[in-house]
């Protein structure tokens, strides 16, 4: 536990220059122009995104926004798909990266931790947060766009650990039901990041980390009172 924290604050100190994500343009080689490029035209695409789903977008409007030629566009992606992809899949290497420094090799994306005061926390949880509040135009574009697969690749990313971690305190359920109940708890945290979005982010990120990790803590006593898989109605921790 106290090499958690230690951990934790460790990762607080870094969080304001390694949670802001970059656009990159990882297969344009070596050359400073090229990437430059390739990044203006990923982020043409995004203030397009945030206005209009990505279907309705055309090269066109793509290099207009960036200010290159259509030309040029072809020099670097296929197609409209090709570009939104390539960038999704450098944000999520990055956001990756950040959820993976929050926790030890051995917690899941769903860890909770207590402090000495018996407050609860989620680091990982906290650190989905701070990314949201600091690349608020990519958190719009990759929740609210149904091309996007980055809330599923996460999803993928800690079932098996959650699912393994939770299994010891719910003997009697089986693998499948644990499988639904991490889509049920994924579900709900979805949830409140697109209502926290929605709503302008009113609350603070520690104000909304703690509506979320109350939630979680519920549902955790419904798993660990019901072992055999039989509802109680508590919602109550041990």
């Amino acid at each position: 536990m106290r090499k958690n924290r230690k951990k934790q604050r460790k990762c607080q100190k870094r969080r304001t220059t390694q949670n802001k994500i970059k656009l990159n343009a990882p297969n344009s080689g070596g050359d400073r122009r090229s990437r430059r490029t390739a990044i203006a035209l990923q982020q043409g695409l995004v203030e397009l995104l945030l206005e209009k789903p990505l279907r309705e977008i055309t090269i066109s409007e793509v290099t207009n926004a960036a200010d290159v030629s259509r030309t040029t566009f072809y020099l670097h992606y296929k197609n409209i798909e090709d570009l939104f992809h390539t960038m999704e899949q450098g944000i999520f290497l990055q956001f990756e990266a950040i959820i993976h420094r929050s926790m030890a090799d051995e917690q899941n994306i769903l860890h909770v931790e207590f402090d000495e005061k018996g407050k609860a926390s989620m680091p990982a949880l906290e650190e989905v947060f701070h990314f949201i509040s600091d690349n608020p135009d990519l958190s719009v574009v990759l929740l609210n766009n149904p091309d996007s697969t980055f809330l599923d690749r996460i999803r993928v990313t800690g079932q098996d650990a959650s699912s393994n971690a939770w299994q010891p305190s719910s003997p009697g359920w089986t693998s499948e039901n644990l499988e639904y109940y991490y889509i049920l708890v994924i579900s709900g945290i979805r949830g409140v990041i697109e209502y926290w979005i929605s709503t302008g982010m009113r609350e603070s990120i520690s104000e909304v980390v703690d509506i979320a990790t109350d939630f979680l803590l519920r549902n955790y006593a419904f798993l660990e009172n019901n072992s055999e898989g039989v509802p109680n109605g508590s919602a109550t921790r041990k």
